[in-house]
This record gives structure tokens, C-alpha cells and sequence, in this order.
């Protein structure tokens, strides 16, 4: 027989699985129900140059006893020191305390288009009796702020000069964005044509 006072479903059925197949066995539960933590979203997004968000984690079922639980933040495709300062420590509520608690995370606005980039958010090593449901991680997602730098590429996918031209002109171009400085080296090199008998080979960079 079993007796489980505001147990929540899983560790229910958890401790039921461990006692299967074990006879004459008679357990008594008689905790007040666990806490429960999670997170207030399932996910959040901020603008790069947004400064800082505040995240919070919510105590959503059991008042009874003080809890505590660890955060950090883990590099996904953002990376701390260069997209965000890295953030750990502990939250705790006092008992009967239902109140959100919350942590900063400081962005690092860079200038240069990267794209949006993601960081993940945890919460581990709670207190005893203390179960974090909900997602966890949850994902931060630090959506890009900047124009993006643009792409180079050849005006023409094929150019044409008569063998008795003096020589041909090739274009690229900057299209897509202007942000920030771009550089691309160029070189000529055989097809069907010879360096020093057809063509001066050339190259450089733009």
C-alpha cells in the first residue's frame, strides 16, 4: 500500500516503478508536498543592444520550507565574453515565500553582424524535496541588431575580350549590406588560356 500526501505525479510514479515487484512492502509518505521551480518562459529573446535581460524562475506548487536552486548560463552559439558576460549563482525563496525570483544577464553589443545567437539558460542542484519542472534549459536568444556587411561578388558570370583587346575590365560588387569593411583577394589562372603566352597573369585584392 501506498500513501502519498501532495506528492507530485512524477516522483509518484517514480518511487511506485522502484517498489514494483517487491512484495509485502508498505510505505508511508507523509512529506508536505515538494516544491516545484521553473522557469517563467519556455524561452525569451532580447535586441543585441538591449543592455541586459532579467530572467525569472517562478516556486508554482509547495510553500513549505525554505528552497534554494542554481542557475547558469552555457554557451550555445553565443559566447560568453564576446556576445554576453557569463552569469551563475543561487536563488532562494524563504518558506511560504512565492515570489519570482530573478537574475541578469549583461549583452555584449559587438557591432558586427553575426546573426541572431543563442545562449542556455539552467537551473540545477536543487534543495532537497524541490523538483525543477517546465523546460530546462530554456533558450536566450540574442536577436541581431546590426545591418549586415554585405556579399562580394562578380558583376557577370562570364566576360569576353578579342585577342587583339588591350585588356578587359572585371567588376565585383558589394551587394546584400555595407556594414564595416569587407576584402577579397583575386588571382587569374589557366583554362584553356596560358599565362605569359595568352594573358598576363594578375591578381591582388579589392
Amino acid at each position: 500500500d501506498y500513501f502519498f500526501s501532495e506528492w507530485s505525479d512524477g516522483l509518484q510514479s517514480a518511487v511506485r516503478e522502484d517498489l514494483a515487484g517487491q512484495s509485502n512492502t508498505t510505505v508511508t509518505a507523509l512529506f508536505e508536498r515538494i516544491s516545484d521551480l521553473e522557469f517563467s518562459a519556455g524561452a525569451y529573446t532580447v535586441s543585441e543592444d538591449g543592455g541586459s535581460v532579467t530572467v525569472s524562475v517562478s516556486r508554482v506548487a509547495g510553500t513549505v520550507g525554505a528552497v534554494h536552486v542554481d542557475y547558469a548560463t552555457v554557451d550555445n552559439t553565443a559566447t560568453a565574453g564576446a556576445d554576453y558576460i557569463s552569469t551563475t549563482g543561487t536563488l532562494s525563496w524563504a518558506e511560504d515565500d512565492v515570489a519570482d525570483k530573478s537574475f541578469v544577464i549583461t549583452l555584449l553589443d559587438d557591432g558586427a553582424y553575426e546573426g541572431d545567437e543563442v545562449i542556455a539558460l539552467t537551473l540545477s542542484n536543487v534543495s532537497a524535496n524541490t523538483v525543477v519542472v517546465g523546460t530546462n534549459p530554456v533558450l536566450l536568444t540574442i536577436a541581431e541588431n546590426d545591418p549586415p556587411a554585405g556579399t562580394l561578388e562578380f558583376n557577370a558570370i562570364e566576360y569576353s575580350v578579342a585577342e587583339n583587346g588591350t585588356d578587359v575590365a572585371i567588376t565585383v560588387s558589394r551587394v546584400g549590406g555595407s556594414n564595416g569593411e569587407l576584402s577579397v583577394a583575386y588571382a587569374t589562372s589557366n583554362g584553356t588560356a596560358t599565362a605569359g603566352a595568352d594573358y598576363t597573369a594578375t591578381s591582388g585584392t579589392l
